[in-house]
């Protein structure tokens, strides 16, 4: 009774809460919100800016009048008069309704483009809708315009010359692979939102980020009511390629309900051309590989949420995400032998034919807790269980050097079957200290169990036999645990300050197993790591930034890494695990400037990173000709180089974004690379240029290069391709029709060349990229028309 007293008696102070709308209902997020004194309306009192659900809570306001206040660029700012006294300490203001700005609005309507590309604190934002080029396609479509990112035929992503960490919503999620190496093919292009790049991530993120984040942000409609859209699409590049989708949310003030469905079908061709010289043989000295493939493709997709938000500090939200992709690969191999005055000396066709069917289920929970003084729990869990399942039928055919069949063919079957899981725990503090800065920590954790079933069998005399030498069962298991501290201050205000830094400590032991089933195959991994990070922002009067920062990161190895399985679809050229492979130990140093102008901006980056353990893949040749690729360690490399991102708006119809970078990574000499290339600059360009060509019709064009790059052994040759998108509303804006012609010259393709002691060899590849694509969606209300004819093609 009292501490009752005592804490009565000391409640001087209130709270103000409400939630802000536009004049359409629809949700505003970011608006600042603040108090000031009746008696000076320049001394701000308390502040606070408002969710992604438009609520906004004002904690320990000390009992008195004030003017509370509301400002956001596009709307008329908003002010009205409130009091707090004994009798009436917590005042709930309900529904704010914001009044859209007109002259802004007319401002907007000239230019009709967002920015494709917005610039944060840690890195950038690249809004998904303005990517014209590449609707209806994957994430790693959308990719391929993303500043700081190459991806190569094969869907693989690189930031700086390495890997990053894929999230989707700001987690890992199972939805790409329970693995480490995400599918970026798997996840449709029409669900992303936003993409957000950064590139020196702060302690909060996990570790294993040695060249950056990736951030893919799913759409969730905030709009109030009931919400929807179809779209249908189809188009032709060698063969056919269907698309269709299906969205509805209905959002209240408290509950958040939505469903989503996308789906794909195509059917996709590819050509390769390898040609390997071996020195030590005589009869196999040259092998000539042509190859040809046709996989039909199907992927969909469904997903669906339930948000409640009971009061302005509590908050509750359950997702589910199913995935379903399904491939039937034909596959065609000719391999010729000749000696070295190009005698014929064998010859054989390899058909197989691989049968895959992929299911993934992840279920998420969030709850976000928010207590006085802007101080918030959040604690978040998922779970993504992988059912996956890969047959395939091998028939190897003897030839002539007239291609004429000899003896019966050589039947093989192989299957692959993976089941797996991948669950994350974490639970995060935020707390402000005054009004100079605040203090994040939390604990996360993360168990990854991979199961895989392996099994190579031989036809003999109509029976099939097992090959005990290449079946087993391999048994992976992770744990990951974290433990983070991180501070970051500013002088001047929150909003806009002067000086801005960060200081952040992470803590990860990390323990892994690997074992055969029936055969002494196994490892174990045990380590712990400390990793700092650290950051410095300047700000100028007119808002200008330089930013100098510091990371730790490790690159840890993949289940492939490890396994090892080794695919014999093509028996000349497989792939192994190295059980002994060690995680990358990389330092991260970044120097960054942001300079805007009056129609244009400009950033620049000078990066260095220094990485132990240096992960590549190394092939070698044995004397039976079998070419085996596996990772290995090659001790320490460097990368350094500078990045800039340029955008200019010429006129009013026209804007331009160029993103351009040149690097050198520099790997430690080895005996393994005594044939390894010099050092050889290496980079990219990208030119996007955004058309107005008139009243709702959108145009863009975007040119795409990258120069060769140098591996451990060799070199990857330049690629280059161009994109073409179109745009028009109709229907009094409910409807949309676009238009999107894919690598228009038909250039794109990957060619590499690596070298060994022994051997030489060149791989070539080609799908098939160039493709025209017409699609047609249709919106319910108003939040999805400007959202769903982002992106709705899939293309390589």
């Amino acid at each position: 009774m009292l501490l009752i007293q005592v804490l009565a008696f000391g409640q001087k102070s209130g709270s103000i809460s409400g939630k802000v709308l536009d004049s359409e209902n629809n949700i505003v997020e970011f608006v600042n919100v603040f108090l000031t004194s009746v008696n000076d309306s320049t001394r701000i009192v308390n502040g606070t800016v408002t969710d992604n659900k438009g609520s906004f809570v004002l904690t320990d306001v000390p009992l008195g009048k004030y003017f509370i206040q509301f400002r956001f660029v596009g709307f008329v700012n908003h002010q009205q008069t409130v009091l707090l006294n004994d009798a009436n300490k917590n005042i709930e203001l309900g529904t704010i309704i914001l009044k859209q700005d007109a002259i802004a609005l007319n401002s907007v309507e000239i230019t009709a483009f967002r920015n494709l590309i917005q610039k944060t604190d840690e890195g950038i934002v690249v809004n998904a809708s303005e990517n014209l080029t590449q609707i209806g396609g994957t994430a790693a479509d959308l990719m391929k315009n993303m500043p700081g990112v190459q991806v190569d035929m094969e869907g693989n992503l690189t930031m700086r010359g390495k890997n990053p960490l894929i999230m989707i919503n700001g987690r890992i999620s199972g939805i790409g692979g329970v693995d480490r190496v995400t599918n970026l093919e798997q996840i449709p292009a029409s669900t992303i939102e936003r993409i957000e790049i950064i590139t020196n991530p702060s302690a909060k993120y996990d570790a294993d980020a040695e060249s950056g984040i990736i951030n893919i942000v799913l759409k969730s409609n905030t709009t109030l009511g009931t919400n929807g859209a179809a779209a249908l699409g189809g188009g032709l590049g060698a063969r056919y390629r269907l698309n269709g989708s299906f969205l509805i949310n209905h959002n209240t003030q408290k509950w958040d309900l939505g469903l989503a469905y996308d789906n794909w079908f195509t059917t996709r061709t590819r050509t390769v051309n390898k040609q390997r010289v071996q020195y030590d043989s005589d009869d196999k000295y040259y092998l000539s590989q042509p190859r040809q493939d046709e996989r039909t493709i199907q992927t969909q997709t469904a997903r669906f949420n339930v948000g409640y938000t009971p009061n302005s500090k509590n908050s509750f939200r359950l997702e589910g995400i199913w995935l379903f992709e399904g491939q039937d690969n034909y596959e065609t191999i000719v391999s010729t032998t000749e000696t070295s005055l190009h005698d014929f000396t064998s010859r054989n066709s390899r058909y197989s034919n691989e049968i895959r069917r992929f299911h993934t289920g992840e279920l998420l929970f969030n709850y976000t807790r928010n207590f006085n003084q802007n101080r918030a729990l959040i604690i978040d869990a998922n779970s993504a269980i992988e059912y996956n399942r890969e047959n395939t039928d091998i028939s190897t055919q003897n030839l002539s050097e007239e291609n004429a069949e000899i003896g019966n063919p050589f039947l093989q079957k192989t299957h692959f079957y993976e089941d797996a899981n991948l669950t994350n725990f974490s639970i995060n503090y935020l707390h402000p200290i005054k009004e100079s800065g605040l203090f994040e920590t939390g604990y996360k954790t993360t168990l990854r169990f991979i199961n895989d079933d392996y099994l190579r069998s031989n036809e003999e005399n109509e029976i099939y036999i097992t090959d005990s030498a290449h079946t087993d069962i391999f048994k992976f298991n992770e744990q990951i645990h974290a433990l983070y501290l991180q501070y970051t201050g500013w002088t001047g205000t929150q909003q806009e300050p002067t000086w801005k830094y960060q200081l952040g400590l992470r803590a990860e032991p990390v323990s892994n197993t690997g074992d055969n089933v029936h055969s002494p195959y196994s490892f174990s991994n045990e380590y712990f790591h400390i990793f700092p990070s650290a950051s410095l922002i300047y700000y100028t009067a007119k808002r200008n930034s330089f930013k100098l920062a510091y990371s730790k990161r490790i690159n840890r190895p993949s289940i492939g890494d490890y396994s090892p399985f080794i695919d014999i679809t093509d028996s000349l050229n497989v792939w192994s695990g190295n059980p002994d492979i060690q995680p990358e130990i990389s330092h991260s140093f970044e120097l960054t400037q942001n300079q805007t102008f009056k129609k244009a901006s400009l950033t620049t980056s000078l990066f260095y990173r220094l990485t132990s353990n240096s992960i590549f893949p190394y092939t070698s040749i044995d004397n039976s000709g079998v070419s085996t690729t596996r990772p290995e360690n090659f001790g320490n490399s460097s990368t350094y180089g500078v990045e800039a991102f340029f955008t200019y708006n010429p006129f009013n119809f026209w804007k331009i974004n160029l993103d351009a970078s040149i690097y050198e990574q520099r790997i430690e000499p080895s005996a393994k690379l005594q044939n390894a290339p010099e050092n050889l600059l290496s980079g990219y360009a990208k030119f996007i240029n955004n058309f107005d060509v008139w009243k709702n019709g959108r145009f863009q064009i975007t040119a795409n290069y990258t120069s060769p790059i140098v591996i451990p052994q060799g070199t990857i040759k330049e690629v280059y391709f161009i994109d073409l998108g179109f745009q028009q509303k109709i229907l009094k804006g409910q409807g949309r029709l676009a238009l999107t012609v894919t690598d228009i010259f038909d250039t794109q393709r990957s060619e590499s060349a690596v070298s060994g002691s022994n051997f030489e060899y060149t791989h070539y590849r080609k799908v098939d990229t160039r493709a025209v694509m017409l699609i047609f969606a249709y919106t319910f209300r108003s939040e999805f028309k400007e959202k769903l004819l982002e992106n709705k093609f899939k293309n390589d």
